[in-house]
C-alpha cells in the first residue's frame, strides 16, 4: 500500500487475514506473519484450535513463505481440499482458491477488511457443534492486576472451587497441557445446569503460562467477576465464575 508521503508500508506485504466459515457463518478471523507457519486443528496446542470432531488434532497448516501462502494437510481424517481436490503436500494458494479444512472454509480477507485475532467464536448457533479459538502472538491480561503464573518444576497449580459445586472439587493441573470445563461427563471439572454449556471453557498451557479459553454458551464465563468472551492470561489468585460456582486458579 502506498502511504501519503510516497512511501510503501512494508506491512500489508508481509501479513494477510484469513477468515474461517461454517456455512455461511464467520466462525473466526486471524493473521498470518511472513515467515511463520500456522497449524490448524483440533488439539489444544494448535495455533488456530477447531474443537469439533470433524477436525483432526493437527489437520492442516498455512504458511506465509516470500509473500506467497503454502497450504499442507497434515494426514487428517477428513482432509484438505483446494478446488475441491484433497491436498497432500505443501501447495501455494491465493484469494482465489477455494478452500475447505474438513467441513470448514478458509478464506483470504480482503484487504479493506481486516481484524486482530480473536479468540471467540463469532455468529454461532448454540446447537452447531464447533467452537473455535485463536491463539494470539500477544495475549491479553485478565481482568485484575496480579503475579502472572509461570509452570514450575517446583510449584503445581491448581483450580480450586470455593464457592458452589463442581466435581472434582480441586483439580490438579500438573501435567495437563489442557483440561476442560463444563456440564459433559467428558469434561475434567464438571459442574452442572441448565445453562452451562457441554464445554463451558478450557484452561490451556502455552509457553509457560495458563490461559483460560471461554466457549461459546448461554452462560457467561466471567474472570474477576468480568465476563470473558476471548482468551485471558490467567494470574495466580485469579476468580473464575461460571454461573454460581467460583473457582481459584492457585
Amino acid at each position: 500500500m502506498m502511504m501519503q508521503d510516497g512511501t510503501i508500508n512494508l506491512e500489508d506485504y508481509t501479513k494477510s487475514d484469513w477468515t474461517i466459515m461454517l456455512n455461511d457463518r464467520v466462525i473466526t478471523r486471524f493473521i498470518t506473519h511472513e515467515g511463520n507457519k500456522l497449524i490448524i486443528g483440533r488439539s489444544p496446542d494448535a495455533d488456530v484450535v477447531i474443537d469439533n470432531t470433524a477436525i483432526s488434532r493437527h489437520h492442516s497448516s498455512l504458511e506465509l513463505r516470500d509473500g506467497r501462502h503454502y497450504l499442507a494437510d497434515m494426514k487428517s481424517t477428513n482432509g484438505t481440499t483446494v478446488n475441491g481436490k484433497k491436498i497432500a503436500s505443501k501447495v501455494p494458494v491465493t484469494e482465489k482458491d477455494v478452500i475447505f479444512i474438513g467441513k470448514f472454509r478458509l478464506i483470504q480477507s480482503a484487504a479493506d477488511d481486516q481484524h486482530a485475532s480473536s479468540s471467540y467464536a463469532t455468529a454461532m448457533d448454540m446447537d452447531d457443534e464447533a467452537t473455535v479459538f485463536v491463539s494470539s502472538p500477544r495475549q491479553q491480561a485478565a481482568a485484575q492486576p496480579g503475579q502472572a503464573a509461570a509452570p514450575s518444576a517446583n510449584e503445581i497449580y491448581r483450580l480450586t472451587v470455593v464457592e458452589g459445586r463442581a466435581a472434582p472439587n480441586t483439580l490438579s493441573l500438573d501435567g495437563k497441557s489442557s483440561v476442560k470445563i463444563g456440564k459433559d461427563p467428558s469434561c475434567d471439572m464438571i459442574i452442572a445446569g441448565w445453562l452451562v454449556s457441554k464445554t463451558q471453557c478450557y484452561v490451556v498451557s502455552k509457553k509457560d503460562r495458563y490461559h483460560i479459553v471461554p466457549q461459546r454458551s448461554w452462560t457467561n464465563t466471567r474472570l474477576n467477576d468480568v465476563i470473558i468472551k476471548e482468551e485471558r492470561l490467567l494470574r495466580k489468585g485469579d476468580m473464575i465464575q461460571i454461573k454460581s460456582v467460583k473457582i481459584r486458579f492457585n
